[in-house]
């Protein structure tokens, strides 16, 4: 196999370049094939071909874009090699490594690294002239490999780095190469500090943690010797450090008593692997405020609290006393002071978090509400404040909205949540709520009340946009009233009513239905009809899903006791046996019907509407049951299927 033989001396072409100047630093064109001595690239592999490489530098003070340059050979009729690929920026003193191949893993002092996905770099041992053109056609760069050794096993370099001649590597250093590096195999930089502030998300960690670092390519993979801290006491922990690389290799550490425990990252968007393990990868060029991830993931920690609504209320206090933002807690959440809002007033952009919350745990589905003023603002929810969990006050003001400001929820100082346009005034924009509210329904979409639609209101109640938590109101208790406990006339009526609370509660629709259809019966409106002597119990019973009911217990008198069988009343029952329903076919109404079972329990009884009656609540079997005629009663058996 033909390999490669790079670089007697370096010709600059007659293309100078002032703010950026390419170089060739190192070139290794003849591997040690001995075991994995010749492994360059570092992914446990020997191969002649993809171990091979050249190492550039940008010696220049601005960065330099290299997109497009080609690697040429001469030799074989200006045959292209490898074409640089778009995106590919050298920074000030940085240094991009191209190697023939294989799959390069390692740090490489930070440098940019591309490997060659075709036939490789394949170049001859000798007679070889290689041309570096830039993305125009022009030749920048040449060289001759003719008057090195052919066969050195390590790579040749400069000595002096980016100044001296080519040497062979192990004159100056007992190793056989440092692609991406100096000799001495520090990194090539870019020649000016940057601060760099790192944050970590412990928030959703069970454990008690003593303390937190960050160990990375900058301190020797240290780790304990970046610690960070929890400025804010809420389990986010930073530390800022100042660095002349751009390219980090790092992860977070944790101690708890006396073991260090590391993140244990996967490979994943945001790692590379080094050294056997994965460690988080970042490419830097300025002073960086990192936002907080969450330990051992690649991404800010999936928030637990959201933006519900947000209200613009005209109470009868009016002023700020109807400002509010409801947010709701999708689990529980441990301290809440990791999380804050901002109100982005009149579009002028986003103010940042201006209001963080108290450091309090919050279970899972609990509503909260942050108001101006809560001595005003809960009369004016009336029953309605008892779907919230949490109230708190603002008293810094910053719940000042009017209607068309954006509202923004933050978390770990990062912006995770937006009501409304931050940058435009929302005054006759489809998500306005002045004097009315916004609420997010829980299939995620914002709904809104009309403008003003809550003025000239005592409570929410009085308007015609009622805040649609509200609208959720169950009953919670039901009083069954009547004129009177008693009936004494024959075949009397008694009128029943119902009291419901809470009295905005939008669903009062209630069931009537008696104890004793024997005794008595009772229509829709609550009108009981006596049928015999002895005792009923009235129930109200509610439809909202709540399974409130009340009851109410009224004696019969002045009633014939003498129930006789309906001999002289021509009926029948059919189907029998029977499915789902039985049908009564008789010469006058039935009134009600009473079904026991074999033993004498009663399954069903109520007074009859029509004559259909049910049976799907029945389980298959033999049965009896009573028809009630008025005051006389004829008693069959039922099969039911």
């Amino acid at each position: 196999m033909n390999k490669i033989y790079l670089i007697l001396f370096l010709i600059l072409s007659a293309h100078s370049y002032t703010s950026a100047q390419l170089i060739i630093n190192e070139v290794l064109y003849d591997p040690s094939n001995t075991a994995l001595e010749g492994d360059a690239n570092g992914d446990s592999i020997y191969s002649q071909t993809e171990d091979e490489f050249i190492e550039f530098v940008n010696t220049g003070i601005t960065p330099l874009n290299v997109s497009g340059y080609q690697i040429i050979d001469d030799s074989a009729n200006n045959t292209i090699v490898f074409t640089i690929p778009n995106g590919t920026i050298i920074p000030p003193n940085g240094a991009l490594v191209i190697f023939g191949g294989g799959n390069p893993r390692g740090l490489f002092g930070g440098a940019t690294v591309l490997a060659d996905t075709g036939a490789g770099l394949n170049l001859n041992n000798s007679g070889e002239i290689i041309l570096i053109k830039n993305a125009l056609g022009q030749t920048i760069l040449r060289f001759n490999s003719d008057e090195l050794s052919n066969n050195p096993n390590e790579s040749y370099t400069r000595s002096p780095d980016l100044t001296g001649n080519f040497v062979q590597h192990t004159v100056v250093n007992s190793r056989k190469f440092s692609p991406g590096t100096k000799l001495n195999g520090t990194p090539f930089i870019t020649g000016f500090p940057k601060q760099i502030t790192f944050k970590v998300d412990l928030s959703k960690q069970v454990q008690s943690i003593d303390s937190v670092f960050i160990s990375g390519n900058f301190n020797s993979y240290c780790l304990s010797c970046t610690p960070l801290t929890d400025i804010n006491n809420n389990r986010v922990f930073e530390a800022s450090i100042s660095s002349l690389l751009d390219t980090f290799y790092y992860q977070f550490v944790y101690k708890i008593e006396n073991s260090y425990i590391e993140e244990g990252l996967v490979l994943s968007a945001c790692t590379q692997e080094v050294n056997g393990k994965q460690m988080r990868f970042l490419k830097v060029g300025s002073d960086s405020i990192l936002g907080a991830v969450c330990l051992a993931e690649c991404m800010a920690c999936k928030p637990e609290l959201s933006l519900k609504g947000v209200t613009d209320f005209i109470t009868p206090e009016r002023g700020n006393s109807g400002k509010a933002i409801h947010l709701f807690a999708d689990s529980t959440i441990s301290n809440l002071s990791i999380y804050g809002l901002g109100v982005a007033n009149n579009g002028g952009g986003t103010d940042g978090q201006e209001y963080r919350f108290p450091a309090i745990s919050v279970l899972a589905g609990t509503h909260i509400l942050l108001a101006r003023d809560t001595s005003a603002l809960l009369p004016y929810f009336g029953e309605c404040k008892e779907n919230f969990g949490l109230f708190l006050i603002d008293n810094l003001g910053i719940v000042n909205q009017n209607g068309n400001d954006a509202i923004e929820l933050f978390r770990a100082g990062s912006a995770i949540e937006t009501y409304g346009n931050v940058n435009e005034d929302g005054t006759g924009k489809t998500w306005e709520y002045t004097g009315a509210w916004a609420y997010k329904t829980n299939t995620g979409i914002w709904i809104n009340g009309q403008i003003n639609c809550t003025d000239s209101t005592e409570t929410i109640y009085d308007s015609e946009c009622i805040y649609p938590i509200c609208a959720d109101v169950k009953i919670t208790q039901i009083t069954v009233n009547s004129s009177s406990n008693t009936i004494s006339t024959p075949a009397g009526t008694l009128s029943l009513s119902a009291q419901i609370l809470p009295a905005n509660a939008p669903n009062k629709s209630i069931v009537w239905s008696v104890d004793s259809p024997n005794i008595a019966s009772i229509n829709n409106n609550g009108i009981l009809t006596a049928i015999a002597n002895g005792v009923v119990v009235v129930k109200a019973s509610s439809t909202d899903g709540s399974g409130v009911f009340g009851t109410k217990t009224i004696t019969i008198s002045g009633q014939s006791n003498a129930i006789q069988p309906a001999q002289d009343i021509i009926f029948s029952v059919h189907p029998n046996p029977a499915k789902d329903f039985i049908y009564i076919t008789s010469s006058i109404s039935p009134t009600a019907y009473v079904i026991t079972d074999m033993l004498g329990s009663t399954k069903e009884n109520a007074s009859l509407q029509n004559r259909e009656i049910s049976l799907k609540e029945l389980g298959s079997g033999i049965y009896f049951m009573d028809i009630y005629f008025g005051e006389s009663l004829q008693r069959i058996k039922i099969i039911k299927h």
